[in-house]
């Protein structure tokens, strides 16, 4: 044990710090140790979505990562060459099991290890989960399924596979599978659903695909609550992360998620108040009149404001300020756009605006006091701002 980590138990026997505060002072420090040291004694900046993974990687670890891609990217090869003859469906299952389950061997060999051996472990099960995806969207084509079921079942499938390997091995990347493949299954079902209720059709003179059914506002609609409701469920699974005061490494995966809910429902919403149809005279128009849905965007975007507020967590911001900068960009298309000139220079003007605006709000976050209460009176430690949670 460490001096810090020593001095961080004594305070909190002592009653100085709480728990919550102990816990966040150890995942501070384990960042902090696992950083260089520059000439000068200082360590050097360090960018929150490196921290978020751990110590920096070594030359023998990249050459490590390099090598291994080789050998996967040539073990695919073989699939797909091995598939070219025969029962091409079967055979690339089979081998993306094979690869599956080596890799999933090779990940529970490293995750007791070292930090940097345990991120390799969390990159082997990660990519394994891939595999997995591969192997039931092959035994379902080989089945006879349609390629919208295909995809739902093969999502499903992984999302098992990697939830799983989450129990097995709780890491930032396991999480990531998680919900990589969480995501694609509601758009799989998304896809699936929109088939069956809005069929397509394709044109035999233009070969432009048209819907039929219902009036299509219903769909978008639709759309933008499905994916609403996906990120309020992600949004609780960081939730859930961030109520594990007992795990530092939760800190870390409640970020993500909350990161990766804020991003899908302004995709998710974007998607939705953007969608063009074909009419029967094989014109394409927008469903929403612009400023609607920019209006929408905008809307999202404040939320994610408040959330990140209300959270105490900058993962919101970069998610609300992507929802800014799409309905602001939208809206100068639409609206502002006379010439090319003009269109690059509200673009730039944008991104420039809506960057500085969230760096001054990201660095709002968090400021609230940093001491931790005093239990008696005795020299009482700075509780350092997390740079896990306040940051990504």
């Amino acid at each position: 044990m460490s001096d810090a980590t020593e001095h961080i138990a004594g305070w909190e026997a002592a009653g100085i710090i709480d728990r919550a505060t102990a816990d966040r002072l150890r995942t501070a420090g384990s960042v902090a140790t696992s950083q260089a040291v520059e000439p000068d004694g200082r360590a050097p900046d360090r960018s929150a979505v490196s921290a978020m993974f751990g110590p920096s990687v070594t030359i023998a670890e990249a050459f490590a990562y390099l090598g291994g891609a080789f050998l996967l990217a040539a073990w695919s090869s073989l699939m797909v060459r091995g598939g070219a003859s025969g029962d091409s469906e079967l055979t690339i299952g089979v081998l993306s099991l094979v690869a599956a389950g080596a890799l999933a061997g090779l990940g529970a060999w490293l995750r007791r290890g070292t930090e940097r051996r345990s991120r390799a472990a969390g990159v082997a099960f990660l990519v394994a989960a891939a595999y997995v995806a591969a192997a039931t969207f092959a035994f379902a084509t080989w089945a006879g399924l349609e390629w919208t079921a295909t995809a739902v079942v093969s999502a499903a499938v992984a999302l098992l596979a990697a939830a799983g390997l989450r129990i097995v091995h709780p890491a930032v990347l396991t999480q990531i599978a998680v919900l990589t493949w969480l995501t694609a299954l509601a758009a799989s079902l998304l896809s699936w659903i929109g088939q069956a209720v809005f069929p397509e059709t394709v044109s035999e003179v233009t070969g432009i695909p048209t819907q039929s059914g219902p009036d299509p506002i219903i769909l978008v609609i639709a759309s933008a609550t499905w994916w609403l409701a996906i990120a309020m469920v992600i949004g609780l699974i960081g939730l859930r992360e961030a109520g594990a005061r007992d795990d530092p490494l939760a800190l870390r995966r409640a970020a993500v998620s909350r990161f990766w809910a804020g991003i899908t429902a302004v995709i998710g919403m974007s998607t939705a108040v953007t969608r063009t149809v074909y009419d029967g005279d094989d014109f394409s128009h927008q469903v929403l009149e612009p400023w609607v849905g920019v209006a929408a965007l905008l809307i999202l975007s404040a939320v994610l404001v408040e959330r990140a507020f209300r959270r105490d967590a900058t993962s919101y911001i970069y998610a609300a300020a992507l929802g800014l900068i799409v309905a602001l960009s939208y809206f100068n298309l639409n609206y502002l756009s006379d010439s090319q000139e003009l269109a690059l220079l509200l673009e730039g003007i944008i991104l420039l605006g809506v960057g500085f605006g969230a760096d001054r709000l990201r660095r709002r976050i968090g400021q609230g006091p940093t001491e931790p209460p005093v239990a008696m009176e005795q020299p009482v430690p700075n509780a350092a701002e997390d740079p896990l949670v306040n940051t990504i």
